[in-house]
């Protein structure tokens, strides 16, 4: 009996049986379908709920803050509160999850047959990348954005002035923008720092992603302009994208350099998450 081979990205280099076609991957598992199945691996584990946790008390939190900020009135600062808890819930009990979702889950996957489960129903390893890291960030973005919007909405109910119910909506447009950027950003970020490395390691270089060209903007903050140190790091990225969109400092051309730098971390970390799961398919069990 002639053994069956099996290419890099996982698939099966035998030819089909006669009769049989291999079916179409689009056809048999949709986009929606890997993400629930992403999003259902995301929140796995004691720490994935208890940053899930986080996050929701977090925004309870915040929505008592909110209401007595409304009450007092005046030059209380109520639209403040939806940019607030879009930070403390996505560097809180967001990046938790994050953490929690991607650590040593490539080489995890392989060991549980998850990866060849995906690469089964979908015929590449693209389905499954697709899965891993859209799941967590969708579960990101309804983590922070679903907080940030839930802070928001109890500010603008409870506040007094149109003037403040307008800014505060304007406020959370921007924070919402945030929570999703955040997500599609931290996601892949996540994955490729600590999915096929040990967790020290792994801390390590997700440590250093973050850090390092804070650093180094901070560094060069008097030889450049801000509108290129801003974009070095990906903390730095978001806030300016969330400011260039927060009510008194709107800047439609600031906030699309954000976007692209933004887009061009995603883009990396999504390769360089593609080059792990291949090694860690092709390494000896």
């Amino acid at each position: 009996m002639a053994a069956s081979t099996a290419s890099p990205d996982g698939t099966s280099g035998a030819p089909p049986r006669p009769g049989t076609s291999r079916p179409n991957a689009r056809a048999r598992v949709g986009l929606a379908a890997l993400l629930g199945l992403g999003a259902a691996l995301a929140r796995r584990g004691a720490l994935a709920v208890l940053s899930i946790a986080v996050s929701g008390l977090t925004a309870v939190v915040l929505a008592v803050v909110a209401v007595a900020f409304a009450r007092r009135g005046g030059d209380a600062p109520v639209d403040s509160l939806p940019l607030l808890t879009s930070s403390a819930i996505a560097w809180g009990g967001g990046f938790l999850l994050a953490v929690s979702a991607a650590a040593g889950a490539l080489r995890r996957d392989r060991v549980d047959g998850i990866r060849d489960l995906f690469v089964t129903r979908t015929t590449s390893l693209r389905g499954y990348v697709v899965a891993r890291v859209g799941g967590l960030a969708a579960v990101l973005a309804a983590t922070v954005g679903g907080g940030t919007l839930l802070v928001s909405g109890v500010a603008i109910l409870a506040a007094t002035r149109t003037a403040t119910v307008l800014r505060t909506t304007h406020a959370t447009m921007s924070a919402v923008v945030y929570a999703l950027a955040f997500a599609l950003v931290i996601a892949p970020v996540a994955f490729a720092a600590l999915g096929a490395r040990t967790r020290f390691s792994g801390y390590l270089v997700l440590l250093f992603l973050l850090v390092a060209p804070e650093l180094v903007a901070s560094a060069l903050s008097g030889a450049l302009p801000s509108e290129v140190t801003e974009l070095v790091a990906i903390p730095s990225a978001l806030a300016a994208l969330r400011s260039s969109l927060a009510p008194g400092s709107v800047d439609l051309l600031r906030a699309i350099r954000a976007l692209v730098a933004l887009l061009v971390f995603a883009g990396l970390a999504l390769a360089l998450v593609r080059r792990d799961v291949v090694i860690v398919s092709t390494e000896v069990a």
